[in-house]
């Protein structure tokens, strides 16, 4: 008792601990309970996910589980079925007289278990544990799958989003190449500053069928998370035309408050560790009454002939535990030790999971600040610095590598956004199932 007291005070003391330094992480952002944002609002996102939850096997399996052990528990605690004899006894051989001998009769008997109180109890409470395991380890299961569905989702929206940032490139590599053609054609240029502009722009198209390519492979895997084909999904355009985010991440308000003991309370993961740490606890108890004696009554007639009277046989029998020592006992131990065990994997997982929750919330925090800084400052350099390359180009002022390289930089800008903008959204997404936030509901 002592060690198990001072494990739960340093529990205790460790989820403080824990406490604290999310609200000092947290307080960074604005104040709510798990906060808003617009990464999980999208409705195009809400319907692909229903989608999912509707018609994903995998899914409808594990609520099939959860249904089978649900009437598991009723049984589990029922009276074994009674034992109904009929025969025959003290029969004459070869003659088959029934009134030759006193002794014959048809013997007619009755027998039911009783087990000893409390066991059919212990065996209803520990189907009933198995049950809400089952209960929350879908709940986990549907956390997950809405993840990697979001997951999958933003996958999608970074690549169709980057192919219309391809597709705007490929109009300034084509600009690029008609005043590159022009200007050689007035004798202002090289024939390789054509050159180049062309073989850029077959290198373009070349990045162009990979992407497409992409696109399907994560079409394909879109609809394997719903079960089949099903009506086009239209992901979100991460990258505006003028190169600001699609997202208004900047404006989010992000988890914080008590977020440890939401994460205690409500994580999946952890709901799951505590139903095992319960239905441990309460198989403990099957095994501590497993020694206890279980009871037998018995009732037998035996009906005879030539009008003799019947005999009437009634017993009453117990059980008598003379292994325990080497059968209950060890196995009790065992319980006991299981118990002990899922209690500590339910520590160590808390412990894991809130370290976890701080390294996402501070993943989070930088994807935002690279977010802002990439829309507000890189991408119009970036474009401006495009712009007036090409133009002094034309005018002879600047080599035609120069118009190429801030091109591609531009271009990598925008990628680069509507990559920080997709892991943006599926971290906030994996803080979510993390926690047990239900935003899809």
């Amino acid at each position: 008792m002592a060690s198990g007291f001072g494990r739960r005070e340093r529990l205790v003391m460790s989820l403080n601990r824990w406490w604290a330094a999310a609200v000092a992480v947290a307080a960074q952002f604005p104040s709510s309970a798990l906060g808003q944002t617009s990464v999980l609002q999208d409705p195009a996102l809400r319907r692909f996910v229903a989608e999912v939850l509707e018609r994903n096997e995998g899914y409808a399996a594990a609520g099939s589980r959860v249904s089978a052990a649900a009437e598991r528990i009723a049984p589990a605690g029922a009276l074994p079925d009674p034992t109904l004899t009929l025969g025959v006894l003290a029969l004459p051989v070869p003659s088959f007289d029934f009134s030759a001998e006193r002794m014959t009769r048809i013997p007619v008997g009755f027998r039911q278990l009783f087990p000893f109180p409390g066991k059919q109890a212990a065996a209803t409470e520990l189907a009933r544990a198995e049950s809400e395991l089952m209960g929350e380890a879908l709940g986990w299961a549907e956390a997950a799958l809405v993840e990697t569905a979001t997951e999958t989702f933003y996958e999608l929206a970074r690549t169709e989003t980057a192919t219309k940032i391809w597709r705007t490139r490929v109009g300034l590599a084509d600009q690029a190449i008609a005043v590159a053609q022009s200007r050689y054609e007035t004798g202002r240029a090289e024939q390789t500053d054509v050159l180049r502009a062309r073989l850029r722009g077959a290198e373009l198209e070349e990045e162009g069928r990979q992407l497409e390519a992409a696109v399907d492979q994560i079409r394909a895997r879109l609809d394997a998370l719903r079960g089949g084909p099903g009506d086009s999904v239209v992901a979100t355009v991460l990258v505006r035309r003028d190169g600001g985010p699609g997202l208004d991440v900047l404006r989010d308000s992000l988890v914080v408050g008590d977020l440890v003991r939401i994460l205690a309370q409500d994580g999946p993961a952890l709901r799951v560790a505590q139903a095992r740490v319960t239905r441990a606890e309460r198989n403990v108890r099957v095994y501590e009454l497993a020694a206890r004696p279980d009871f037998t009554v018995s009732v037998e007639t035996g009906i005879r002939s030539a009008g003799r009277e019947p005999f009437l046989t009634a017993l009453v029998g117990v059980s008598l535990p003379i292994r325990a020592g080497r059968n209950q006992a060890p196995a009790t131990r065992s319980a006991r030790h299981e118990a002990e065990a899922a209690r500590h994997d339910y520590d160590d997982l808390l412990t894991r999971l809130i370290g976890e929750l701080r390294g996402r919330m501070a993943h989070v925090r930088g994807l935002r600040e690279r977010i802002e800084q990439t829309a507000q400052q890189i991408i119009p350099l970036a474009r401006a610095t495009s712009n007036s390359a090409l133009q002094r180009y034309q005018v002879g002022r600047v080599e035609f590598t120069a118009v190429l390289d801030t091109q591609d930089e531009l271009f990598r800008a925008e990628l680069r956004l509507a990559w920080l903008l997709a892991d943006y959204a599926i971290a906030r997404a994996e803080i979510a199932a993390l926690v047990g936030e239900e935003w899809y509901r």
